[in-house]
């Protein structure tokens, strides 16, 4: 296992296959954890691939590699990993899940002070995941899917009609393990299709690599706190500076603005900027047109004791 640590004192473990999470220690005060990273591919990658590998989602990859293609990156490009992120601003318990950005933090009950990241797939436009809180009732290793009659009724018009009934393998979309949510008929679950993490290709429910649905599975209870929230801005402090992370948001709609100032603005004071904050606006602007899912420092905070 290979540790990185940051300036900012965040611990971020990687590791060379698709076995874990990233995992983060969160430096008191502050809400940016890991560090902004890059490799360079090989010839036989695809970025789906590379994104696997270090803990991150298909639109991770995409966005911060708009240049270069998703299935033939090609020998020794340089591929920019979104391994430095802002805490979303929500009680640090339980699990919050991001639409948005589509990661998923657990925060485990038993090392405070650390956070866990997956990421994760989501319900498509048309079976839009709902933002709720709930929680963890039911833990089945194994699962059985039983379609619900719209799935099935949409398979059929596809020409590709589902049983009533498919037990646990390597045909079952759930996968390995499944979480079921308070929330009637949504799951945090494993996959049959794991390139389908980081996208919009759903019913509602909400899917994680195998290897990390079980790492997530084996660690967490029932009656554990489930937060789903769409935030297309994060905002947060590194020590003295101020960093933004801009995503599109989860189900904009087709008449959405690309920009909601008033949201964006929002979140910045809800950040805690007072009088000694200097907020660069431009670097704002750049933020908002990259919508990249690198957070992108915004601001700082000024030594008003200085003569």
């Amino acid at each position: 296992m290979k540790r990185l640590i940051t300036t900012a004192g965040c611990l971020l473990c990687l590791i060379s296959g698709p076995l874990s999470a990233a995992t983060y220690a969160i430096p008191e005060g502050d809400s940016v954890v890991g560090k902004l990273s890059w490799v360079k591919s090989r010839s036989e990658d695809t970025l789906l691939d590379i994104a696997r590998r270090h803990s991150l989602g298909a639109n991770h990859i995409q966005m911060a590699n708009p240049h270069l293609d998703l299935w033939l990156p090609g020998e020794g490009s340089r591929v920019i990993l979104t391994t430095r992120l802002i805490l979303p601003a929500a009680p640090r318990k339980g699990i919050v899940l991001n639409l948005a950005e589509m990661r998923l933090y657990y925060y485990p009950f038993n090392r405070p002070g650390v956070v866990e990241v997956y990421p994760v797939g989501i319900g498509r436009e048309s079976w839009p995941t709902p933002e709720t809180v709930t929680r963890i009732t039911q833990k089945t290793k194994g699962p059985r899917w039983y379609p619900p009659r719209s799935i099935r009724q949409e398979a059929e018009l596809r020409g590709k009609p589902l049983p009533e009934f498919i037990p646990p393998g390597p045909e079952n979309p759930l996968g390995d393990y499944a979480l079921r949510l308070a929330l009637p008929r949504y799951l945090l679950h494993g996959t049959n299709k794991p390139a389908g993490v980081g996208m919009r290709v759903s019913h509602g429910c909400i899917r994680l690599y195998p290897e990390h649905i079980e790492r997530l599975f084996n660690a967490v209870r029932k009656g554990t706190q489930v937060r789903i929230i769409n935030s297309a801005y994060k905002v947060g402090w590194r020590g003295d500076e101020l960093l933004l992370e801009v995503h599109s948001p989860a189900y904009a709609g087709a008449n959405a603005k690309s920009l909601d100032y008033e949201a964006l603005m929002k979140t910045i004071r809800a950040a805690g900027i007072g009088d000694n904050t200097q907020l660069d606006l431009n670097a704002v602007a750049r933020a908002v047109r990259g919508a990249n899912g690198i957070p992108m420092v915004i601001g700082e905070r000024l030594d008003m004791t200085s003569p």
